[in-house]
């Protein structure tokens, strides 16, 4: 790959490795919630650059398991024993401020840092792509992780899934190029130095973070703002400066797509490039200030679109739309069209978005990390675009706040199914809310017409519905965020098969 501008090269052929501060390495990191999405990736992230790590979590899963073959010591459950070693203590919104290692690490002066400080810290002086948004940060950045990795850019990645290609939520790189997921759950994307910020969509979650729907668009508009360079959605309603951003969108903006084709596991088209790299001095780019395009792409609009890009793993329109994000970050740094092309070829895909648990006589059974109204929409949109049949939703909801906030709209889509089993509401020690609960979209459901729906959490009963109530071509969607769902997902699968097998 050949990225024009100096500042970047210097960057790229770096030599320095992350965190390069001897007197955090010296120290015990203690991480609270350490099997967590985002701190498993932290955790890895500084193991691997030699500093001293260990955490706690309630409970034990994959991401601890994980962290536990590299070496990282884990402690399952919060005592205050668990931090007597650690210099600094690392936490999360999502920890409460009574959590007994908090208030052991408050009452023993020890350092105490946010996720986002420590973020922070990682990313002091590295050139920092940020990716954030409501929903789709996590397949747009390992979509722009992926053309990185076909084109020789030894970035550091960290983001909110387990990609394919990693087996994991993190690699560290060599070079000074940091790609990460911002979450805009609790802000934290406000204290990510960016140097190119992406923002892929723009909804009505978190508002017990943020308040108002207003609140959340000016906190998405104080995110790029700050950065040198963004890139954002045609439809994303915020201010930005034009002359120092690039938008994308599947009927206008910058980067376009056209000419679609969903095939069975892919989806085809074409990208329309019209954007025209402009300076802060108003002159064409390709003064030695910012990246270029490359001189085989200057010539002509034409030269610049990009024909028959295939995005392997892919399914419904949703996925398109990050893939122009993530190709209009590429285009930004001087990736060429050739090299965008193989690594969304090559795209492998993220754990538990639409991924295909098993196909069993012609009966999908897929899982997807869907938990917002809008998400679980695209998410059954996607299914009805590569099917005929019947759609199943076994649906785990986040949160009992997030019922309450959007108890019409569920309602509503979930009534778009062909059939729904709701499974108790993550996490299971969320505090309940009256009229917010399973029962109460059940007897919701049942009032406005809608008769096809259950109360099930146990894979064996999943298991019979599922081989009772389908044909081939059938899609059963295991739908949420939590560590439940999941675990549903495969035990389900494993016992039709087994059944199968003894009855073969």
């Amino acid at each position: 790959m050949r990225i024009l501008n100096y500042t970047i090269i210097n960057l790229v052929m770096s030599k320095h490795l992350l965190l390069n501060i001897n007197k955090t390495q010296k120290r015990i990191i203690h991480i609270i919630g350490i099997g967590g999405i985002g701190m498993s990736a932290i955790a890895e992230i500084l193991h691997n650059s030699n500093c001293k790590v260990q955490g706690s979590d309630a409970q034990s899963n994959n991401n601890v398991d994980r962290l536990q073959r590299l070496g990282i010591k884990v402690f399952i459950g919060h005592n205050a024993n668990n931090i007597s070693q650690a210099q600094i203590v690392v936490h999360s919104s999502a920890i409460e401020s009574d959590n007994v290692e908090l208030v052991t690490a408050r009452n023993n002066n020890k350092t105490i840092l946010h996720r986002s400080d420590i973020l922070t810290e990682i990313m002091k002086d590295k050139y920092v792509i940020a990716v954030s948004g409501s929903s789709g940060k996590t397949t747009t950045t390992a979509m722009i992780a992926s053309i990185f990795d076909h084109s020789n850019i030894d970035a550091t990645v960290i983001i909110g899934g387990i990609l394919n290609s990693y087996q994991s939520n993190s690699r560290l790189g060599k070079s000074d190029i940091f790609l990460i997921e911002a979450d805009e759950s609790d802000g934290t994307m406000l204290k990510i130095p960016a140097n190119i910020a992406v923002i892929t969509s723009i909804n009505d979650d978190h508002m017990d973070h943020y308040g108002t729907f207003d609140d959340i668009k000016n906190a998405f508009s104080q995110f790029i703002s700050k950065a040198d360079f963004a890139v954002l959605p045609d439809s994303v309603g915020i201010n930005y400066d034009a002359s120092n951003s690039m938008m994308f969108g599947l009927k206008s903006g910058n980067m376009r797509a056209s000419n679609f084709k969903q095939h069975a596991n892919s989806i085809e088209f074409d990208v329309l490039n019209n954007w025209i790299p402009v300076s802060s001095t108003g002159m064409t780019e390709g003064d030695g200030m910012t990246p270029v395009f490359l001189s085989s792409q200057c010539l002509t609009l034409e030269s610049r679109n990009i024909k028959n890009v295939i995005l392997a793993n892919a399914i419904g329109m949703h996925k398109v739309s990050n893939a122009l994000a993530a190709i209009s970050v590429a285009i930004k740094l001087g990736i060429s069209n050739a090299e965008i092309k193989k690594g969304l070829l090559e795209f492998q895909g993220v754990a538990r978005r639409f991924s295909l648990i098993a196909n069993i006589k012609g009966v999908k059974l897929i899982e997807d990390y869907a938990h917002h109204p809008n998400e679980i929409y695209a998410t059954l949109t996607a299914a009805r675009s590569i099917t005929k049949g019947k759609v199943i939703g076994i649906i785990e909801p986040l949160r009992f706040a997030r019922i309450r906030n959007f108890f019409d709209e569920f309602i509503r889509i979930f009534m778009m199914f062909d059939y729904v089993i709701l499974t108790p509401v993550h996490p299971p020690e969320d505090k309940p809310i009256p009229g917010c609960g399973i029962n109460d979209i059940q007897e919701a459901l049942i009032s406005n017409g809608f008769d096809s729906v259950k109360i099930m959490n146990d894979s064996l009963l999943i298991s019979s519905f599922i081989s009772d109530s389908t044909s081939p071509d059938d899609i059963v969607l295991f739908i949420g965020a939590g560590s439940n769902i999941d675990k549903l997902a495969k035990e389900t699968a494993k016992l039709i098969i087994e059944t199968i097998q003894t009855f073969s």
